[in-house]
């Protein structure tokens, strides 16, 4: 059985991986999923949030976790994991990515955010001092949660936080990792559009490409299809 460590993406927490765990410990599996700082029910202040403080909670609970440990990103936490790989490479047997953002070398992850849909940018809602930022709700509703079942979205929507922006104006620079990689490509998302995912992971060559017709979050949208691709790539690390 396999150990995943799981790292959300932005607006969202630990809580957001429920429904695919609850699937993966009942076949076994251990998992854990981090709230990154700022995020879920972490305390943290976003004006003092960092990428690097992301990096480091996410290699906090890949140490916590017993034994080597398949470590699953989604949206910005696609970053994460890769950075938190090259920092701890005895701790990861493989990287999974989903709808992931894979910056090159030198760039940020806003410089991607800049070129996502026009119309999913203004349902970005901006503090006044621009340093976070929300998601609308009619934005979670189209964008985030599309596809989802109306009863999980409306149940999404109060536990959302804002989004520090200083972690996505920082240039990244990744460290080496040997851990096996792997991208879940989502066909019908609206947020990271599937000819960008396809550009990102084929600069960043993944082991295998696995795709679920989903929007922006299959882990609420369709968690057992999802599983079903873990327990696959578990048995393939």
């Amino acid at each position: 059985m396999a150990r995943f460590v799981f790292v959300h993406g932005s607006w969202q927490g630990a809580w957001c991986w429920r429904q695919l765990v609850s699937f993966l410990e009942a076949q076994g599996h251990q998992t854990m999923a981090v709230d990154l700082p700022g995020h879920g029910q972490d305390p943290s202040p976003l004006e003092s949030v960092t990428f690097q403080d992301y990096v480091d909670r996410t290699i906090e609970a890949v140490k916590a976790s017993s034994g080597d440990v398949i470590l699953v990103g989604h949206s910005m936490g696609g970053t994460i994991i890769r950075e938190a790989a090259g920092l701890a490479p005895d701790r990861i047997r493989a990287l999974v990515s989903i709808a992931a953002l894979l910056p090159p070398p030198g760039a940020t992850m806003l410089g991607f955010v800049e070129g996502f849909d026009p119309d999913y940018l203004a349902q970005i809602l901006w503090a006044p001092d621009r340093r976070t930022a929300r998601i609308s709700p009619e934005g979670v509703r189209r964008f985030l949660c599309s596809g989802c079942p109306a009863p999980v979205v409306e149940s999404v929507l109060p536990l959302l936080t804002p989004e520090p922006v200083a972690p996505y104006e920082t240039p990244l620079f990744f460290h080496d990792s040997n851990a096996l990689n792997y991208y879940i490509e989502c066909l019908q998302d609206r947020v990271v559009l599937i000819g960008l995912q396809r550009t990102m992971h084929a600069d960043v060559p993944a082991d295998r490409v696995y795709s679920l017709e989903s929007g922006h979050a299959p882990y609420l949208s369709m968690p057992d299809e999802l599983a079903l691709v873990l327990q696959k790539i578990a048995a393939r690390s």
